[in-house]
C-alpha cells in the first residue's frame, strides 16, 4: 500500500465526508449541502454580493450564479440592487428562503452531535485548526480573509502537564474554565 497521501489529499477526504454526513440529515430538505451553507452564510452575514460569496466559498463565479438562479427561481433568494455599487446586486433570503433554511437547521444540530460523540478534542479546538488551515488555502489562491472566525488559542503544553490523571470530564471542565477565561479577559 502507498505511503500517507498530503494535506490536500486529507482536506479532500475530509470535504467529502462531511458533507455526505450533513447530506444524510438534510434527506428530508428540499436544500442540497451546498444551498444549506449558503444560505447560512447568507442568513449570518447578508445581503451579500455574488463577489463576496464566490470569495468566501472559493466557488467560481458561474457554479455560484448557477446555483443563485436555482434558489432565486424557487423564490427563496433575492437579488436587489447595490446602492454602494450599481454594478453588482445583493443577495439575501426571502420570507420563504428563510423559512426553509430555518427548517433545515435542526438537521445541522443533529449532524453535529453525531460528529462530537465522536471528536476527541473540543469543537472550539477543532475550528481554530481548521480554520488556520483555512487562512493557508486562501492565501495560496490569494482569496480574503473567510467572513467571520472562531477564537480558541491552544491550551499551553503546562497546562496540559498540569492535567495529567484527570478524568476526561475532568480535563474537558478545566479546557471550559480555560476558555471562559479567555473571552473574559478579551472583553476587559
Amino acid at each position: 500500500m502507498p505511503g500517507p497521501k498530503n494535506v490536500l489529499v486529507d482536506i479532500w477526504l475530509l470535504s467529502s465526508v462531511a458533507t455526505a454526513l450533513v447530506a444524510e440529515e438534510l434527506a428530508d430538505s428540499p436544500l442540497s449541502v451546498d444551498e444549506f451553507a449558503l444560505y447560512g452564510l447568507v442568513s449570518d452575514l447578508g445581503p451579500v454580493t455574488a463577489t463576496q460569496l464566490s470569495q468566501w466559498t472559493g466557488m467560481s463565479p458561474t457554479t455560484l450564479s448557477a446555483m443563485l438562479r436555482r434558489c432565486q427561481a424557487r423564490g427563496e433568494l433575492a437579488r436587489t440592487p447595490n446602492a454602494a455599487d450599481r454594478r453588482s446586486t445583493l443577495v439575501e433570503l426571502t420570507e420563504q428562503g428563510r423559512a426553509v433554511y430555518d427548517a433545515a437547521l435542526p438537521a445541522l444540530v443533529i449532524a453535529q452531535q453525531r460528529l462530537a460523540e465522536h471528536l476527541d478534542l473540543p469543537d472550539d479546538d477543532a475550528r481554530a485548526t481548521l480554520q488556520r488551515v483555512d487562512a493557508a488555502a486562501r492565501a495560496a489562491l490569494k482569496l480574503p480573509a473567510r467572513p467571520y472566525r472562531v477564537s480558541a488559542p491552544q491550551v499551553t503544553t503546562s497546562l496540559s502537564a498540569a492535567t495529567s490523571g484527570l478524568t476526561t470530564d475532568q480535563e474537558a471542565e478545566v479546557r471550559t474554565f480555560a476558555t471562559w477565561l479567555r473571552y473574559r479577559d478579551e472583553a476587559r
